[in-house]
C-alpha cells in the first residue's frame, strides 16, 4: 500500500500491521478494485438521496418530474442519489467529498430521450414513459430552458443530442456537454443562504407583528359587562371596531364571525369544558388581554378514521381539529396577544389554515402529566409568528405541520414533551427561545424538511436538546447543557456553527450516513463524550482550516490551532478531557502509528469524526459563559438574545 512502517519499533510495527489487516477486511465494502466491473444503476429509492424536502415531493406528480443523478463512490458502501443534476454537480466541488467518500466510480443520470417529454404551463416536466439511466458522460444537458421543478430551474439530460436540440427549439435553452455542465457554477439551496437570511427573516417577522398589532387601534364601539350576553354583542358589533369587556367572567363558548377586536384586560371567558371556547372564523380578528378557561378535552377529530399507512392524513385531519382555548380556522391575519390559558386538556391556541397570524405574549399551561394535554400552540397549514410567550406542561409547546416560514422566537418552554416540534415544515426560524425540562426534546424537526434556521436557543435538562433532520438548514449560536444528546447533526448539507454543548452525555451526535454538513467553530466542554457517529464515511468537522474547540485536545499551537488532529470518536482522544492519564496513551508509539495510518486512509476511519484543526481556545466566549451559568445555576441564570453574540 506504499505505507512505510519501518520507523516504528518492532513490537508496535507488528501491532500496526495486524490492525491494518483487520481494517482492510472490515472495510472491504468501501473499496473497488481497478479492474472490477462498473456497477449497474440501482432503483432510485434504494439510494441515499438528497436534494429536496419531503413536502416538495408531494408537489411532484411522478419520479420523471425531476431529473435525478446517482453516484457510486470508491470508499462509500451506499449509492448517493441527487434530486436535480445541479445538486450532484455542485457536490463535486466540495473539497471534503473525496476525503470522506473517495472518488466517483461512475455517475448515472436520468435520460429524457424517447420519453415524450413536454412542459406544463408552469414549466413542470411531463413524460409519456419512464426515464432510463445513462452514463453522465454519454448525455448532453439542456440548461436555461423553461423547465423547472418546485425548487426552481432545472437542467434536463438527453442521451440523444438531436432530441435535446428539438427540446430547445420548443422550450428555449442551450445544449452543453457533461464536462461543460460540471464546469459551470450551480446555484442550489445552501445552508449559508439560510444563515444570510436570518436577520431579514427576523425583520419580516417584526413587520408582520407590527401590522397585526395595529388591530388593537380599532375604535371601541361596544362595552360589555359580565351581566350582558357577550355573543349578542359580538353579533351586533360593526366590523373593524373593538368590543371591550369590563373585568369579570363571561360565559362561553363564543363565535367571532367578523373582523373585530375583542379586548378584555381583567376579563375571563369561561367555556363549558366541551369544545373550543373562543372560535374565530373571520379574517383580521384580534383577541387581547383575556383569560380563557373551561377548554374541552378533545385532541383530535373523532370522526377521522384512517389506516396505519396513512399517517400524514391522520395527522392533518385529526390533530388540527382538536379543542382549544382559542381556535382560529380559515381566519388569516389572526392576532392573539396578552392572553392567559391557565389550564387546558387540549390545545391552548389552534391556527388552522390561517396564514399571516401572530401570537404575542401569551401563557399556556397544560396538565400535570403532559400525556393528558396537547399543544400550547397548534399551527396547521398556517404561517405565523409566535413570540414572547410561555408554554408549560403540554405535549408540545408549539407544534407545526406544513406551516412554512413560521417564526418562533423569544419564548420560554418548561416541562413539555417537546418544546418546538416541526413536521413537514420548511423555511421556519426558531430563535432565542429557552427550553428547560422537556421530557423528549427542546427543538425537534422530523419528516426531512429544508432550509430551517435554529439559532440562539438555550436548552437544558432534556433527552435531545436540538434534534435535526432534512437538509440545507442552519443551526448556530445555540447552547445545550445537561442533555443526553446536545445537538444531532443529522440534517444533510447543513451548517452547524458557533454552538456550545456542555455537560451532556453526547455533545453532538450524527445519525446520517451522508457526511455532507459543515461543522465548525463549536465548543465542546465537559461532555461524557464530545461527539458520536453512526456507521458511514469519515466525517471531517472543520471548515477550511477552522475547526472546533474540544476540551482535552492538545498539541503544539500555531495561530490558535493545534498542529495535531483530534478525533472525538477515537477511544483515546475521546477521553482526553476525562483523564489526564490518557495523554500518555495518546503519545505512545502504537497510538501515534495507528493515527498516522488512519489519517492516510479515510476508509479506515469509517464511522469516525476527525477535526484536523482543533482550536486552542473556546470560539464563543459569550455563549461559553451562558452555558457555564446554566450548568451551575439553571436556565433562569441565562442571559438571552444569543443571536446577537459577537462571538464570530
Amino acid at each position: 500500500m506504499g505505507i512505510e512502517l519501518s520507523w516504528l519499533p518492532r513490537g508496535p510495527r507488528t501491532l500496526v500491521i495486524g490492525f491494518l489487516l483487520v481494517c482492510l477486511l472490515s472495510v472491504g465494502v468501501f473499496v473497488v478494485s481497478a479492474d472490477s466491473a462498473v456497477p449497474d444503476p440501482v432503483p432510485f429509492e434504494d439510494t441515499r438521496s438528497i436534494g429536496f424536502a419531503s413536502e416538495v415531493h408531494e408537489e411532484i406528480d411522478s419520479q420523471e418530474s425531476v431529473p435525478r443523478t446517482q453516484v457510486f463512490y470508491s470508499q462509500y458502501q451506499y449509492v448517493i442519489g441527487y434530486y436535480g443534476i445541479e445538486t450532484a454537480a455542485a457536490s463535486f466541488d466540495d473539497p471534503a467529498r473525496e476525503q470522506q467518500f473517495g472518488y466517483p466510480i461512475v455517475t448515472y443520470v436520468s435520460d429524457y430521450a424517447d420519453t415524450g417529454i413536454e412542459l406544463t404551463a408552469e414549466g413542470y416536466i411531463e413524460t409519456d414513459r419512464r426515464t432510463e439511466w445513462v452514463f453522465a458522460q454519454d448525455a448532453v444537458y439542456v440548461v436555461d430552458s423553461d423547465a423547472r421543478t418546485p425548487a426552481g430551474s432545472v437542467a434536463i439530460p438527453f442521451a440523444d443530442q438531436e432530441q435535446a436540440t428539438e427540446f430547445t427549439d420548443t422550450y428555449g435553452g442551450e445544449v452543453v456537454s457533461w464536462d461543460a455542465f460540471t464546469a459551470q457554477s450551480h446555484d442550489v439551496d445552501d445552508a449559508s443562504l439560510v444563515r444570510d437570511r436570518v436577520d431579514s427573516q427576523g425583520d419580516t417577522a417584526d413587520e408582520r407583528v407590527t401590522d397585526r398589532l395595529q388591530l388593537l387601534d380599532r375604535p371601541a364601539e361596544i362595552t360589555v359587562s359580565p351581566d350582558d350576553d357577550l355573543q349578542t354583542a359580538l353579533d351586533t358589533a360593526t366590523a373593524e371596531t373593538t368590543v371591550v369587556l369590563d373585568p369579570g367572567t363571561y360565559e362561553g363558548p363564543i363565535n367571532i364571525n367578523k373582523s373585530v377586536t375583542l379586548r378584555g384586560h381583567g376579563a375571563t371567558v369561561e367555556g363549558d369544558e366541551n369544545g373550543s371556547v373562543i372560535n374565530i372564523n373571520a379574517a383580521d380578528v384580534a383577541v387581547d388581554g383575556i383569560t380563557v378557561t373551561g377548554v374541552g378535552d378533545r385532541t383530535r377529530n373523532p370522526d377521522v378514521v384512517t389506516g396505519d399507512d396513512d399517517w400524514d392524513t391522520n395527522i392533518e385531519l385529526g390533530y388540527g381539529h382538536g379543542d382549544a382555548a382559542i381556535a382560529a380556522v380559515d381566519a388569516p391575519g389572526t392576532l392573539v396577544t396578552n392572553v392567559t390559558v391557565p389550564h387546558t386538556d387540549a390545545n391552548g391556541i389552534l391556527l388552522r389554515d390561517s396564514n399571516n397570524s401572530a401570537v404575542h405574549n401569551v401563557a399556556v399551561t397544560g396538565t400535570e402529566v403532559w400525556r393528558d394535554s396537547f399543544m400550547g400552540v397548534m399551527i396547521m397549514r398556517s404561517s405565523a409568528v409566535v413570540e414572547d410567550s410561555q408554554f408549560t406542561a403540554g405535549r408540545d409547546g408549539i407544534y407545526l405541520h406544513r406551516s412554512p416560514e413560521t417564526v418562533i422566537r423569544n419564548n420560554d418552554f418548561r416541562a413539555n414533551r417537546y418544546g418546538v416540534h416541526l413536521m413537514h415544515t420548511s423555511d421556519a426560524m426558531i430563535a432565542d427561545n429557552t427550553f428547560a425540562d422537556q421530557e423528549y426534546g427542546g427543538v425537534t424537526i422530523m419528516t426531512s424538511p429544508s432550509r430551517n434556521a435554529i439559532v440562539g436557543n438555550i436548552v437544558t435538562n432534556t433527552s435531545n436538546g436540538i434534534s435535526t433532520s432534512g437538509s440545507y438548514s442552519y443551526i448556530a449560536h445555540n447552547v445545550a447543557v445537561d442533555t443526553r444528546v446536545g445537538i444531532t447533526t443529522s440534517a444533510v448539507s447543513s451548517l452547524y456553527e458557533h454552538n456550545v454543548v456542555r455537560d451532556n452525555e453526547y455533545g453532538m451526535r450524527t445519525g446520517s450516513v451522508l457526511a455532507t454538513s459543515t461543522i465548525h467553530s463549536n465548543d465542546f466542554v465537559g461532555n461524557d463524550q464530545h461527539a458520536g457517529s453512526s456507521a458511514g464515511p469519515l466525517r471531517i468537522w472543520a471548515d477550511g482550516t477552522q475547526g472546533n474547540y474540544w476540551e482535552g485536545a492538545y498539541g503544539d499551537a500555531t495561530d490558535g490551532t493545534y498542529d495535531r488532529a483530534y478525533s472525538p470518536t477515537d477511544p483515546v482522544d475521546g477521553q482526553l478531557h476525562r483523564s489526564t492519564a490518557r495523554t500518555t496513551v495518546a503519545e505512545s508509539p502504537v497510538t501515534v502509528g495507528l493515527r498516522a495510518l488512519q489519517g492516510s486512509t479515510p476508509g479506515l476511519r469509517s464511522g469516525s469524526i476527525l477535526d484536523p484543526y482543533p482550536q486552542t481556545e473556546p470560539q464563543n466566549p459569550q455563549l461559553y459563559e451562558i452555558a457555564e451559568a446554566v450548568s451551575e445555576h439553571g436556565i433562569d441564570a441565562a442571559t438571552h438574545n444569543t443571536t446577537d453574540s459577537t462571538d464570530e
